[in-house]
């Protein structure tokens, strides 16, 4: 995952994920598939939330990203739950040589799919379900992998898969309005005073909680392939 990684959206990430349960929710799906499987590899894992709900699934994980903010923050994490199973590698995966029974990709973009098959036994790629992700979209500097462009890419090449199809709730809770205006223009530098309060005044609701007293509600569809690789 290519993510500007800094203390402000590390924190709006796992705030996020705390409020929403969204990658345990993923990992409840994954959990009962990778049963069996010893090592499990997750290539580019950002703050490596989904690692840490299946450290207890699967023997050995290994989290690779190139960056630095991302891993000493899991790190922490892992330190923090006193976690035994996960090594983190700083680095390119490109320049690590090794093989796993299970690799892992989410919302990547760049890769193709098809490079990691020789890399395992089976391949999980978690891909965002469409590209229309409100009305935010125009201040983006790049064009989101959707489960549509990579399942055409699988048939174009011939290769097998079964894909689940789920939505769950992936939304911001924030501290103040402040908070909520810092958050949104992380995404969008860009974007104008009229238009961030049209926003903030269309998406954002009070949530009656001291410690996160609004939120930004977001539904995430997503859609999760499995592959075989190419280790028997």
């Amino acid at each position: 995952m290519n993510f500007d990684w800094n203390p402000d959206t590390i924190k709006w990430y796992e705030e996020a994920n705390e409020y929403t349960g969204f990658f345990k929710n993923v990992a409840d799906l994954i959990a009962p598939k990778i049963k069996g499987y010893s090592t499990f590899c997750d290539i580019g894992c950002g703050l490596g939330l989904i690692d840490i709900e299946l450290s207890k699934s699967i023997q050995y994980i290994t989290c690779i990203d190139i960056n630095e903010n991302a891993v000493r923050s899991l790190n922490k994490k892992i330190t923090d739950k006193n976690i035994t199973n996960i090594e983190t590698v700083l680095s390119d995966y490109r320049k690590i040589i090794k093989s796993w029974d299970i690799i892992y990709i989410s919302f990547f973009r760049g890769s193709k799919i098809e490079e990691f098959l020789p890399y395992c036994k089976q391949l999980f790629a978690v891909v965002n379900k469409n590209d229309s992700e409100s009305n935010l979209k125009k201040y983006r500097t790049f064009n989101k992998i959707t489960c549509e462009k990579v399942e055409q890419e699988l048939k174009d090449k011939n290769i097998e898969y079964s894909l689940t199809e789920v939505s769950f709730e992936f939304g911001q809770p924030l501290t103040s309005i402040e908070d909520a205006k810092n958050y949104i223009r992380s995404s969008a530098p860009s974007i104008n005073g009229a238009e961030l309060d049209g926003y903030l005044n269309e998406k954002l609701i009070e949530t009656k909680v001291s410690r996160f007293p609004y939120y930004i509600p977001k539904r995430k569809p997503i859609g999760i392939f499995q592959i075989k690789g190419d280790i028997d």
